[in-house]
């Protein structure tokens, strides 16, 4: 395809994804929820599955994904079963440049396993058997205090926006989908949890191949800007939450109560009573005990 067709093909799907609303097929089938989860989330994980099994409404099957089992308390996935693994990933950023790749995997700032489990993410309602049309996406760091719902009575999802805003993640999702925008100018999709349905994400998909005429994970790699690299360069759920928002009325944002800390906590500490989800990072234990060290 010649540069003219290209940039009026892609001036053509741009208009109509701005324009279109749709009425998605959702329907309020039981949730399964899935975990990605690498080994420095293991203190947390079991706290992780006991919090949405104890205050997740309409739960059905519980869903880990990583390199090996971490936890008998929920299903396992082998992340090896993906059409893609991190080296895949790396050499599809670089253009199949072998010597790029590999400096950047062995680099200790690369954050290839950041960007690797966004695809997890995205991924998991296709490669997954008999997973749900309704997958709430769970951060392996993220413990749910208080009864939640996800969905309403007629399989409309619910979203809890949070206030972060990095303008790389709507570049990266610039390039991605041409028209794409922040739909509410104060509000995030980041939240560390999103539901994810299937006809939504279908279209997603389905816009993805349309433009860029390649799978959507090769797309997505092709589309992340090189000198991000190193730091913040895509979100998933900015991603998700932006591109449904745009598309449809049919879903409903709903406000919980939420805080991030260093410390592990449990489901019954008073301490956090208020609060309807806490995510506890391990970055932010890293880092305290960096400081701790330092210190002394």
């Amino acid at each position: 395809m010649n540069t003219k067709l290209m940039i009026a093909c892609l001036a053509v799907v741009s208009s109509s994804y701005a324009r279109e609303y749709k009425e998605y097929y959702l329907i309020p089938e039981p949730i399964d929820v899935v975990i990605p989860c690498h080994k420095k989330d293991i203190p947390t994980l079991d706290l992780v599955i006991e919090g949405i099994k104890t205050n997740g409404k309409n739960i059905n099957r519980i869903i880990v994904i990583s390199k090996e089992p971490y936890t008998d308390q929920a299903e396992w996935f082998d992340e090896k079963l993906f059409p893609f693994t991190k080296l895949t990933v790396a050499l599809e950023i670089f253009g199949g440049r072998a010597a790029k790749t590999h400096h950047y995997l062995a680099s200790p700032k690369t954050r290839i396993g950041w960007i690797y489990q966004q695809l997890l993410k995205l991924y998991s309602p296709y490669v997954i058997p008999e997973i749900s049309s309704n997958v709430l996406i769970l951060d392996a760091d993220t413990i749910f205090l208080k009864p939640t719902k996800f969905m309403d009575s007629h399989g409309a999802g619910l979203y809890n926006p949070g206030i972060e805003h990095h303008d790389h993640y709507f570049k990266f999702a610039s390039h991605l989908i041409p028209g794409f925008k922040k739909v509410f100018p104060k509000r995030s999709g980041i939240s560390h949890h999103m539901l994810f349905q299937r006809s939504i994400l279908d279209d997603l998909f389905h816009t993805i191949k349309e433009i860029h005429q390649t799978e959507p994970w090769r797309a997505i790699c092709k589309c992340l800007d090189h000198q991000d690299l190193f730091g913040a360069g895509m979100s998933e759920y900015e991603l998700y939450f932006n591109f449904a928002f745009s598309r449809t009325k049919q879903l409903k944002i709903r406000r919980l109560t939420s805080t991030a800390t260093a410390e592990i906590i449990s489901l019954d500490d008073p301490r956090w009573s208020f609060f309807d989800y806490i995510s506890c990072h391990s970055h932010m234990r890293k880092n305290k005990k960096s400081k701790k060290n330092n210190i002394q």
